[in-house]
């Protein structure tokens, strides 16, 4: 059976979206990443649509390592500059929670 991928943004429900965002923040901040992560989103961010394009074109030599339906997911959620800014916001938050 074939799951469908969602085609927009507007097809991920708000709360799977920020699973999602928090998902990837945990990632970084465990991996001790948060410094560059944040100054790649932020050096980025006026350039987020054109990343997230990118990551859905890689979307073929991914998929051996992450989940295909998560990762276009995260493609399009990270289009949106809010998101982008949430996502700091999130990888902040839990380093500061670890820190503690």
């Amino acid at each position: 059976m074939q799951i469908s991928q969602p085609l927009t943004i507007d097809e991920i429900p708000e709360d799977e979206q920020e699973a999602l965002l928090t998902k990837v923040a945990r990632e970084i901040v465990r991996r001790r990443l948060t410094v560059p992560a944040i100054l790649f989103l932020e050096t980025c961010k006026p350039l987020n649509f054109i990343g997230s394009q990118m990551l859905i074109a890689f979307n073929p030599f991914v998929t051996s390592i992450f989940n295909t339906a998560e990762y276009q997911k995260f493609a399009l959620i990270i289009e949106k500059d809010a998101n982008v800014e949430l996502l700091t916001q999130l990888i902040e938050k839990l380093d500061a929670e670890e820190k503690e």
